[in-house]
């Protein structure tokens, strides 16, 4: 039996703060990390009172840190990247370490390199947000709480086999969508790096 999730903004600040701060820090980079993570929590502030189900906190603060990571990176992604130039498409990106685990790298980056990322983790957040909601919230408890399956099973109450296929079915939902719908690549350092693909 695990403990009930808290419910009092101190208690949630010291309980998420460090979690949303790292989740940022993977998916935007660490110098941008600390104001996401301000925001997040000024957004929990004012909205707590609308959270009807205390169960579901963990994935709602995650769904804000969503949206507050890709309105970041959208205001950042302002001109075009240039398509000359670039590798041809990644290859070798697997299911189990697709973004964020290949986005995060923020060495060495070009103004290009750093605008293209930005598009790429738009493009990403926007599948993660369409999730199914049982898979979503088994992507929520290992991406963004680090939570075991074991863990993860007792939280929601599934068996342990349960929360491996659903997480297994997001990642490669995920992985497929974005193989899909964003175009990757790796530059010349072994970075994973895409945009939308243009419709038409």
């Amino acid at each position: 039996m695990t403990d009930p999730p808290p419910r009092e903004f101190p208690e949630i600040f010291d309980a998420f703060y460090g979690k949303v701060r790292a989740y940022a820090a993977k998916l935007i980079g660490p110098e941008e990390a600390e104001d996401i993570a301000s925001e997040v929590f000024i957004k929990i502030a004012r909205s707590l009172g609308t959270l009807a189900d205390g169960a579901k906190l963990a994935p709602w603060i995650y769904a804000i840190t969503l949206n507050t990571v890709r309105d970041a990176a959208r205001s950042r992604a302002s001109r075009p990247a240039p398509a000359a130039g670039r590798p041809g498409p990644a290859r070798g990106a697997s299911e189990g370490h697709f973004p964020p685990d290949e986005i995060a790298d923020t060495r060495s980056r070009s103004a290009e390199e750093a605008q293209v990322r930005r598009e790429m983790i738009d493009c990403f957040l926007q599948y993660v947000k369409q999730l199914p909601p049982n898979y979503y919230d088994v992507y929520v408890l290992s991406e963004f709480e680090d939570l075991s399956n074991q863990e993860i099973a007792r939280r929601l109450g599934l068996s342990a086999g349960t929360v491996k296929i659903r997480l297994h079915r997001a990642r490669a939902r995920l992985y497929e969508e974005v193989r899909r719908n964003c175009r990757c690549y790796h530059n010349e350092r072994g970075e994973l790096l895409g945009e939308p693909k243009k419709s038409g």
